[in-house]
């Protein structure tokens, strides 16, 4: 790695610029909290100084970036699921919605190598298709909500707190969706058979 290299250049303003903008967009929903914001901004904080330390003691651009992609996925994955925490808190839903969450994320971190081949050869993996799959879905239900004149197609059917909840779930589903892809970042470069 180049050392004389600007730390903030490349993955760490990436880092940087989506987790202020998704943090603080997720902080709002359904209602601001201060309180989330700051968490937002403290792990956005802690992932920077993870990426400067790795920055300084990492040899190698590639490993260092994709640990910076790891960190920067990990907590869009983690903003995203907070609004859907947040709406379902004082319910029954909250624990089986975080008790998903974290089964994916474990899931994702001891099946990392598995996850890593699906999609560094996708042909025939299950894994792959299923996460294609997941996401055209995500899309489909994304293209009802675009706009259509002046009002949501979706949105206009629903209530302020039915819109938040449904704005909330199909976070929550990209939330998982990113979570479970990032553990492919942490594949070394060097571990890398082509």
């Amino acid at each position: 790695m180049d050392k004389k290299a600007d730390f903030m250049k490349g993955n760490a303003f990436g880092l940087l610029v989506l987790d202020l903008l998704i943090g603080a967009g997720a902080s709002a929903i359904p209602s601001g909290s201060l309180r989330i914001f700051l968490l937002n901004m403290l792990i956005t904080i802690t992932g920077l100084s993870l990426a400067r330390y790795w920055w300084k003691t990492v040899p190698g651009t590639v490993r260092y970036n994709s640990l910076v992609t790891f960190i920067m996925l990990i907590s869009m994955g983690f903003f995203t699921v907070t609004p859907l925490l947040r709406i379902t808190n004082d319910t029954l839903l909250f624990w089986p919605v975080l008790l998903l969450y974290l089964l994916v994320l474990c899931y994702s971190l001891f099946k990392k190598e598995l996850i890593f081949q699906a999609f560094h050869r996708p042909e025939g993996s299950k894994i792959a298709l299923g996460t294609f799959v997941f996401l055209f879905i995500l899309i489909i239900i994304g293209a009802f909500s675009f706009r259509n004149g002046q009002e949501l197609l979706i949105m206009k059917m629903l209530n302020d707190n039915e819109g938040a909840f449904f704005i909330s779930l199909m976070l929550f589903g990209i939330g998982l969706l990113v979570s479970f892809i990032s553990s492919a970042m942490l594949k070394r470069p060097e571990d890398i058979k082509s």
